[in-house]
Order: structure tokens, then sequence, then C-alpha cells
């Protein structure tokens, strides 16, 4: 979902993105399977959280349909608690290794602060629970960003 856009009609891929999301929230029904893939992207954390989690509790609450539901937003985990027993949280599994760190403190211009130097290994394996970490990071390594960028920025926030 949300994977396309129409800017020369003014739409974004957000706006296709909640467009979807309406249309499966309107139609679907206690017979549906409904995937949906980091709902919410598009936006300020707050918002993308807001939008991730009504969506989700309605289908579940409302529809009542079998969801698989992919999101980056710890904060969805809190429906746990109201959907005990009929909703579980999964993550692709994964390794890590510590590895030294390849930029020093005088490469920056702001001070070093605690920064992750373990090197992760996705085994694609799905495994129950949340996971603990995020790999944002490991992910713009393994696409050849820029350590020192990836870090000055990353120090920054």
């Amino acid at each position: 979902m949300g994977a396309s856009d129409s800017v020369q009609q003014g739409t974004s891929t957000f706006f296709e993105e909640l467009s979807e999301a309406s249309h499966i929230l309107e139609n679907c029904s206690s017979n549906s399977l409904v995937i949906i893939d980091e709902l919410g992207r598009g936006t300020s954390t707050h918002d993308g959280v807001a939008i991730a989690y009504a969506t989700l509790h309605s289908l579940l609450e409302k529809k009542k349909c079998m969801v698989l539901f992919v999101t980056h937003y710890p904060k969805i985990l809190d429906i746990l608690k109201e959907f005990q027993g009929s909703v579980g949280a999964y993550h692709v599994s994964y390794l890590t290794s510590e590895r030294p760190l390849e930029i020093t403190e005088s490469e920056l211009e702001v001070p070093v602060r605690n920064l992750d130097p373990a090197e992760v290994t996705f085994l694609y394996k799905v495994v129950r629970g949340a996971s603990d970490k995020s790999f944002g990071l490991n992910v713009a390594r393994l696409a050849q960003v820029s350590c020192t960028f990836i870090f000055h920025a990353w120090c920054l926030v």
C-alpha cells in the first residue's frame, strides 16, 4: 500500500496510502485477510502512530478480520493489552556481533554519544515478540550510506 503517487494529480504517496487504508476499512469484512505494511510513515511520528493504531484497532474491534500489520512503531504494541490472546507480536530474528567503530570522535564536529558498534545479520526467520532494537543505522550501512554522514546526523538528534 502507498507504493504509488499521482503528483501530477496533486496526490502524494502519503495521501495514496491513506486512501488505500480508508478503502480497506470500508470494504473488508470478518472474512478478510488484511495486510498493511508501515502505515503512517509519510508524516510525523506522532501522527503516524495515531493513524496506524486507530486503523489496527478498528480492524480488530469493528471488522474482526485477520490482520498482518507490519510497523516500526513500538507504541503499537500497547494494543496487545487490549486484545490479549487474540493479537501477537513477531519480528524477524537477527544476530549481532561487536565490531570496532569505523569513525572516531575527531572525525565529527560533535561528541560521540553511545554509538552502537554492533554488526547485524538478519536471519529471515520470524519469531515471537517485539524487537528490542532498531537497526536503521545498520541498514543504512548495508546500503552503503556514508558512515560519517550517518553518525554525524545521529549525534545531532
